[in-house]
């Protein structure tokens, strides 16, 4: 099975320190990895190698798919990525524009955000929302375009139960379709442990799987 996401050998230099030393993963279809670590030991890092976002100070970073990074990546960073001066549904009308189409388009995103509970919030500026709900809308953004690697940070930070639970079963979801997931958190909670087909942790660096 091809890997949509192979990192070979990479290291990574931040402000005169080497932040991730040597890390090696590949992710195929269906496939979930959790990475945890404290925070400042690479998790986010990683995940923007992961994305196309940096370029590894050594090392090879590729992808499974023609349409590169940019094309079959979708990423849920600490900060969401969503207009603060547009409502919710003017978010989601503009980045499916960027793709080409409008949510009906794409069944995952669409799924999400009926799952996620974001219709009655849809004439709601992003703005107003709080982070949770910021988050939400993240998720169902990353979604659009159809990518075939979805990458969050620290997933289900700013959610309530409820919200979590829903997050859990759109991932179980997408790794039905094929989608991969790459996720990193601080503690591994059962959430993550749940959805996980593998364990990393990440400490000065090193990426090394759990027991």
């Amino acid at each position: 099975m091809a890997a949509l996401l192979r990192l070979e050998n990479v290291w990574k230099m931040l402000g005169g320190r080497w932040v991730l030393r040597g890390v090696s993963l590949a992710l195929g279809p269906g496939e979930a990895v959790v990475v945890s670590g404290a925070n400042g030991s690479g998790k986010t890092t990683l995940l923007r190698l992961s994305a196309g976002l940096a370029e590894p100070s050594r090392g090879r970073v590729s992808w499974g798919c023609p349409r590169g990074p940019r094309g079959c990546v979708g990423y849920v960073g600490h900060t969401p990525m969503v207009y603060g001066d547009l409502t919710v549904w003017e978010n989601v009308e503009f980045f499916s524009s960027l793709h080409g189409g409008s949510l009906g388009d794409y069944p995952l995103a669409a799924e999400a955000w009926r799952l996620l509970g974001l219709e009655k919030y849809g004439s709601h500026l992003a703005s107003q929302l709080s982070f949770g709900w910021r988050r939400r809308l993240d998720v169902v953004r990353a979604l659009l375009g159809e990518p075939r690697l979805l990458l969050l940070d620290e997933a289900f930070t700013g959610l309530d139960q409820g919200a979590s639970e829903a997050l859990s079963r759109l991932l179980r979801l997408a790794l039905g379709e094929g989608l991969a997931l790459l996720m990193t958190t601080p503690l591994l909670e059962p959430r993550y442990l749940g959805l996980a087909s593998r364990v990393y942790t990440l400490q000065d660096g090193l990426l090394a799987e759990a027991s």
